[in-house]
């Protein structure tokens, strides 16, 4: 099974958090960071084998419902 390391920015904070998943992480779909669900933003895909990183991934509180 393929695994999948993302760099995790998350507001306010100034160093990422290292995640690895087993699937390729999307926008708009919600990931859980510390126990805290946040809603992804944007994905930027790293290209070549040279970083153990698949990807950066800007992430934003989940909308409230109304």
């Amino acid at each position: 099974m393929p695994e999948y390391t993302w760099d995790v920015h998350l507001p306010g904070e100034d160093l990422p958090h290292r995640v690895t998943t087993d699937y390729l992480v999307s926008e708009g779909e919600e990931i859980e960071i510390d126990g805290r669900g946040w809603l992804v933003e944007s994905v930027d895909i790293e290209e070549g084998d040279e970083t153990p990183v698949t990807g950066v991934v800007h992430v934003e509180p989940p909308r409230e419902a109304a």
